[in-house]
């Protein structure tokens, strides 16, 4: 049987989801990278290991990670972290198994079957095992964290998921397009209707009271209506430092696909 200690995985989107998915392979022993953007647009960036690429070292729910240039050698306690400006880290890396956690709302991936020796698609724009490996759903609901071997994904749904009785409120969303400024940062409390910060000359305002529980780097250029923040209205601040429900389910079905495949070729 295949040792899993000796292979390495690479997370594409080092978000709150796909950093989720790192955080529960890593968790479970296994040697695993992310890569992101030069400029990362993580909004929840407490539980977002692509914020090493601009903090140098950074800490989620008790992992580090931490921004390296070269391949790593798995020797140190830490994720290593790269960016898409870094050599090409699919022919540097070599990883074994690939993950694309970019969610993409539709079909622009960035990932193809071949890429690697095992691919795995989380969310919809794939088609398996036309275009991937496999998927995972990351749609809220029943199907949760569930492996796809045979079809799609459910369509992305622009609501975000219910949080005491509130969906789409609860976000933040550019008003226009331009460079942000904030005034608050994550962790703040806040009331309805409270000044967040600008998009140009365009204010952000709370639509509910909560804590800031994501909110995009100051001085990121957005387009108009992107989210660029949300508000957590149970208040409650250790659920900004820890990896949420929703990432833990996908990150329990990329493991099982992982496990399943390696029981398959060994």
């Amino acid at each position: 049987m295949i040792d899993i200690r000796t292979f390495t995985i690479l997370v594409k989107g080092g978000g709150d989801l796909g950093s989720g998915v790192a955080w529960k392979l890593f968790r479970s022993g296994l040697k695993v990278a992310v890569v992101d953007l030069p400029s990362p647009l993580s909004i929840r960036r407490q539980v977002s290991f692509s914020s090493a690429i601009t903090e140098g070292l950074v800490t989620v729910d008790g992992i580090k990670a931490k921004r390296i240039k070269d391949p790593p050698d798995f020797k140190e306690d830490f994720i290593p972290v790269f960016t898409t400006e870094d050599k090409d880290i699919l022919s540097v890396f070599k990883p074994v198994i690939l993950v694309d956690a970019t969610l993409k709302a539709i079909d622009n991936r960035t990932t193809s079957k071949g890429d690697a020796p095992f691919t795995i698609g989380l969310g919809p724009g794939f088609k398996s095992p036309e275009n991937i490996d496999c998927i995972v759903e990351t749609n809220r609901g029943h199907n949760l964290g569930r492996v796809i071997y045979d079809g799609e994904a459910e369509p992305y749904v622009p609501v975000p998921g219910n949080i005491d009785g509130f969906t789409v409120k609860r976000l933040l969303r550019a008003p226009d397009s331009g460079k942000f400024r904030a005034l608050k940062k994550i962790g703040d409390r806040v009331a309805e209707n409270d000044l967040i910060g600008w998009v140009n000359r365009s204010e952000v305002r709370a639509g509910v009271n909560g804590i800031i529980r994501g909110l995009i780097t100051e001085g990121m250029h957005v387009k108009k209506d992107v989210k660029i923040g949300d508000i957590d209205p149970r208040g409650r601040k250790e659920y900004i430092n820890t990896v949420s429900d929703k990432a833990r389910a996908i990150g329990g079905g990329v493991l099982e696909a992982v496990i399943c495949r390696l029981l398959h070729d060994g």
